[in-house]
Order: structure tokens, then C-alpha cells, then sequence
């Protein structure tokens, strides 16, 4: 029950530079904005001062494609790029947001959607959100979001793809706290300690028996999750015993 399976040592890159508009995306008119496939970036909605969103998945989206840089790599052609965009006829800017591989469509003139033979890019894979806004605002919603850097990447392609990512998504201190724990568990379950003794030592990092397995099966399940608490035990295992 208590056991965690095996980490991978795998460690992400995620870049924290905002982009600018992609040259690409230079006179993008409104046919090359899809109504119909749901981003739901037209779920944004001005109340008073801030911007609030029905899905914070898709908020995260915005913030993770903001920071996104322009790739040419065919690995990341479905990576969600967001910029600020002023629709021809206004004078305020909405958030859009395009794949690499539909930038790529667009600067290669988008024949049929075809970027080297693979479908599915091209002009009409445009989201922009309907309400205006700025960026100020959009990053000042952003930053009260809780700050799971380390999670949004993964967090954006899943709900790209259609999916809900979790709501329950350790941060980062409740991460170190689960690390020292999940060692604390090992040494003892290998020692043969009574049960009761585990859940102690779970709880004295100020951790219920539930979380602690619900961040197991997280652990599980997400890479980005997986990868971070990797370095947190590799840091605490490897860190110098403490002296009296």
C-alpha cells in the first residue's frame, strides 16, 4: 500500500522566457481562427479588474504558451505557443494561441495542412480568446495561480489533447516534505517495522496517510511529477548527515 514503485531520472528543461509574436503569425486574418475546435480560451471573462477562467487548465495553457519559445523541431511541433494579438477592425488585444506545427503550416503557405507529409496543421488551428485583455492583467492571474512550474508543461499538453489534468498537484515544498517521508518508508518497510511505526513517520512530515498515497499514484501516473521528486530524494539522500 505504502510502496512506491521505481523513479526514472529524467530531468525536463522548461523555459521561462515570454516569446514574441511568431513572424508566422503576421497577418493572421479572422479565417485562420477555428471557432469551433475548443481550445475554451473563449471562456475568459473580464470581472471588474481580473480576469477569471472557468477551467484553470486553460489558463495554465496561456501561461506555459506565453513562455514558450518559437521551435522548429519536429518534436515540438505540438507545443501551444500564446501570444497577444490585435484582430483586424480592433484596437484590443486578445490572447492567441497556435502549435509550432501550425506556424510551420502558415510560413510553408499550409498547402492542404501538410507540413512534410504530416496532416493536421495548418491555418484554421488558431485559438484567440474573445475577450480582450492585456498581458499585465493575464500575468498577474497567472501569478496567483500555485506556482507548479514544474508541472505546467505536461499540465499544457494534457489539456491541449482534450484531457483534465489533476487539480491536487503537489507544490514543490509539499514534494520535499514526501521525499524525505518515502525514504524514511523504505528504510523501515525493509527493516520489517510495524505498520503503525510507517504512518508515524509519514505524518511527522506533516503528511496524511491519504496524501501520501495520493502523491504515490501522481508520481505514477505523471512524468513532470515523477521527474521533480527524483531530484528532491537524490538531493536528500545525497545531502551531508547533520552533525550535533
Amino acid at each position: 500500500m505504502l510502496r512506491l514503485s521505481a523513479f526514472l531520472i529524467l530531468f525536463i528543461s522548461i523555459s521561462s522566457l515570454a516569446i514574441e509574436k511568431p513572424t508566422e503569425a503576421e497577418g493572421v486574418d479572422e479565417a485562420s481562427v477555428n471557432e469551433e475546435d475548443v481550445l475554451e480560451l473563449d471562456r475568459m471573462a473580464v470581472e471588474g479588474e481580473r480576469l477569471t477562467l472557468q477551467k484553470e487548465s486553460r489558463l495554465r495553457i496561456v501561461r506555459q504558451g506565453l513562455n514558450e519559445k518559437r521551435s522548429y523541431k519536429k518534436e515540438d511541433r505540438d507545443k501551444m505557443l500564446c501570444w497577444l494579438e490585435t484582430p483586424v477592425g480592433t484596437h484590443f488585444k486578445h490572447v492567441t494561441c497556435a502549435r509550432n506545427g501550425d506556424l510551420e503550416a502558415l510560413r510553408n503557405g499550409g498547402k492542404d495542412g501538410q507540413i512534410g507529409g504530416a496532416a493536421g496543421y495548418g491555418r484554421n488551428k488558431f485559438w484567440r480568446s474573445i475577450q480582450a485583455d492585456n498581458e499585465a492583467t493575464i500575468r498577474s492571474i497567472m501569478d496567483d495561480l500555485p506556482k507548479n512550474a514544474y508541472f505546467d508543461e505536461e499540465f499544457a499538453l494534457i489539456a491541449t489533447n482534450g484531457g483534465e489534468p489533476p487539480r491536487d498537484v503537489p507544490e514543490e515544498e509539499e514534494l520535499q516534505r514526501f521525499a524525505k517521508a518515502w525514504i524514511k518508508v523504505q528504510q523501515m518497510t525493509g527493516e520489517g517495522r510495524p505498520e503503525e511505526e510507517v504512518v508515524a513517520a509519514i505524518e511527522s512530515e506533516k503528511l496524511s496517510l491519504a496524501r501520501y498515497n495520493r502523491i504515490v499514484a501522481l508520481a505514477e501516473s505523471y512524468a513532470s511529477i515523477k521527474v521533480k521528486l527524483t531530484e528532491f530524494v537524490i538531493e536528500e539522500q545525497t545531502a551531508p548527515a547533520e552533525t550535533s
